[in-house]
């Protein structure tokens, strides 16, 4: 076995020192076509069965329901996999093209491995496609037993309750689905050594794609741990390669970096040399990774894989592997000189921002005090929040409750579901003495209650829970909100975007938005005046799309100053954070701060600076 694994170790080391350079052209090339044509492509035909659902966009629970329950989303998950499949072993497929006359001591041009990718790429789809469908067969009951483990071990409380106290059953919960995740891995892994060879199969000996797979399980007996050592060695080796652009970059930026904090013109100069490198060193990364798993899988064809009169590509010719132009190689540095411009500005133009940053109060001052209480509220207001942000809901008596969770387990230790139990009831469960002595006898306030705690004195964000139990939510919220004579002072929000439209019908002046913690499509085609989104979505692309749609956007829930900044350096509205007077000091001082100060701060942390870093740098400090 070791002997196999090093004559194809070796065997794709000489073909990768013989062919390096058509290797990187052609992936070059190839990466350029995907990035601008294929993988859109695929992403606007997704779009395009969202659209014809009357669904342009979706977050949360809606994504889910989309690909798993509707027959457009099944096709859409179904050929949009495909195609992303495609596009990755079409580049494989062209490198091991060159592969193969390497190790016949030819060379194979970019123009023609290019066309021997192009000439292939039905089957290679027709590949994709039995793959997928076999892969999510395959899947299915692995994600059903997951889902029954939820089931069965976590549904009895709020899942919030299991996350935030991590009971004995919760640890249940995780090891069982940790068992049934890593047999879906081996399953995987499994079926990678099966199939292997399928690819090779069909480049270089026409086998039809559905042949492929079978013929693949039948020549690959024998010398699967082989298989699976040589590609385990792969994906390690490309795992660690993937680490060394970006680690190299966030060194040579934090050292150097601040030495150009005094200059805007300096620093702008810096980061597009730093870009440049980063984009050089990335893509050298990945060249290396896709050409070296091309090559192993052209050897492990060639020696484990019983060649039957395999078809070499056509256009192989004799002498050495192609050299890059002079003037080709001058295109390419500009383009890419271009490209780091471009990044360095759009970062400039993401920092350069003057907008008002609000502070949202997340269930008030809710680390120092129980959540969604008066007490937290009261806490957020002399904090100077902009908006305390609070949850409601309907108890069983029809009263709108301010509570998050569907039940009190997490707050109180009461398993009270709030659509089952009665105002009264809830406000019977202490919800302070946790907390601390000082808040005892907390109580689940009222949405009149908090109305008239932060009347006058904050601003208040409104979210509209829904568990399926509510009657008249929006009409009651309505009611109360008026009655308070707040409506001037009150925005609302939900997950649910037929909950968002039912609070514009009734009032379509009152400010409503959507809350995502997960999103597909284009945030434009949301129906709300604003998006209220977690932190991982609120991208500065995501934010640029939303803001020409007119939409304001505020990330959700800060709580680490490094995370504050970028958030706001990417333009985003508001901060929803746990820790008001900490977003509050940190909107004030980045006001304070110039331009190039907010670039450094910026840069730092895209490159991966933390709290600590950024507070040691006297050039950020106003």
């Amino acid at each position: 076995m070791l002997k196999d694994l090093r004559e194809v170790a070796d065997g794709a080391g000489r073909d990768f020192l013989l062919t390096w350079r058509s290797l990187a052209l052609t992936d070059l090339v190839y990466k350029l076509v995907a990035f601008a044509i294929l993988t859109p492509a695929t992403a606007l035909f997704v779009r395009f069965l969202m659209m014809r659902s009357h669904e342009a966009a979706l977050t949360d629970a809606d994504i889910l329901l989309f690909f798993v329950n509707t027959p457009r989303g099944l096709v859409a998950l179904f050929i949009g996999g495909a195609l992303l499949l495609t596009v990755s072993i079409l580049e494989v497929a062209c490198l091991m093209g060159i592969g193969f006359a390497g190790k016949e001591g030819a060379r194979l041009g970019m123009a023609r491995a290019l066309t021997f990718g192009a000439v292939k790429a039905q089957a290679v789809l027709r590949l994709a496609f039995h793959i997928v469908w076999r892969v999510l067969l395959f899947a299915l009951p692995f994600v059903l037993a997951v889902g029954a483990i939820y089931w069965f071990l976590l549904h009895d409380y709020d899942i919030n309750y299991y996350i935030a106290h991590k009971p004995p059953v919760f640890w249940v919960a995780v090891s069982l689905a940790g068992l049934v995740l890593a047999g879906l891995a081996a399953l995987m892994l499994w079926m990678v050594c099966r199939w292997v060879l399928s690819l090779p199969l069909v480049l270089f000996e026409g086998v039809s794609p559905r042949s492929a797979i079978w013929e693949s399980a039948k020549r690959s007996v024998g010398h699967r741990r082989v298989i699976a050592l040589a590609f385990a060695a792969w994906a390690l080796a490309a795992a660690v390669l993937s680490y060394v652009p970006t680690g190299l970059v966030k060194l040579l930026g934090r050292e150097v970096a601040p030495l150009f904090a005094g200059s805007v013109g300096l620093l702008l100069l810096f980061m597009v040399g730093l870009a440049f490198l980063w984009g050089l060193l990335w893509l050298a990364a990945g060249i290396v990774s896709t050409s070296a798993v091309a090559l192993l899988l052209n050897r492990v064809y060639h020696h484990l894989g019983d060649p039957r009169s395999p078809v070499p590509p056509a256009g192989m010719t004799e002498g050495r592997d192609v050299r890059l132009s002079r003037r080709a190689a001058t295109w390419i540095v500009l383009a890419a000189i271009v490209a780091a411009v471009g990044v360095a500005l759009l970062v400039f133009v993401a920092t350069h921002n003057n907008q008002p940053v609000l502070v949202f109060a997340h269930r008030g001052a809710s680390l120092v005090a129980p959540e969604n209480t008066l007490s937290s509220f009261r806490k957020a207001i002399e904090e100077k929040t902009d908006y305390v942000e609070m949850d409601v809901q309907e108890s069983k008596d029809g009263v709108v409750m301010v509570v998050h969770d569907s039940d009190l387990m997490k707050v109180a230790g009461s398993p009270l579901k709030i659509w089952e139990a009665t105002a009264e009831e809830l406000r019977a469960v202490d919800l302070g003495t946790r907390v601390g002595p000082q808040f005892a006898g907390e109580k689940v306030p009222t949405l009149e209650e908090a109305l008239q705690t932060c009347k006058g004195k904050a601003k208040m964000d409104i979210e509209l829970k829904f568990y399926g139990h509510d009657e008249r939510l929006e009409e009651k919220v309505v009611a109360l909100v008026e009655a308070a004579g707040m409506q001037d002072d009150c925005i609302f929000m939900s997950l649910n975007q037929a909950q968002v439209q039912r609070m514009k019908d009734l009032r379509p002046k009152w400010r409503v938005g959507l809350l995502a913690a997960k999103a597909v499509g284009d945030p434009s085609a949301l129906k709300a005046d604003f998006l209220a989104v977690e932190n991982k979505v609120a991208t500065a692309r995501f934010i640029r799309r939303a803001h020409r749609a007119g939409m304001p956007v505020y990330v959700w829930t800060l709580d680490d100053p490094a995370k504050m900044f970028a958030a706001m350096s990417f333009g985003a509205d508001g901060l929803i954070t746990n820790k008001p007077a900490l977003g509050r000091a940190l909107v004030q001082r980045r006001d304070q701060m110039s331009d190039a100060q907010r670039l450094l701060g910026a840069l730092l942390i895209r490159l991966g600076a933390n709290t600590k870093e950024l507070a040691s740098e006297d050039a950020l400090r106003p």
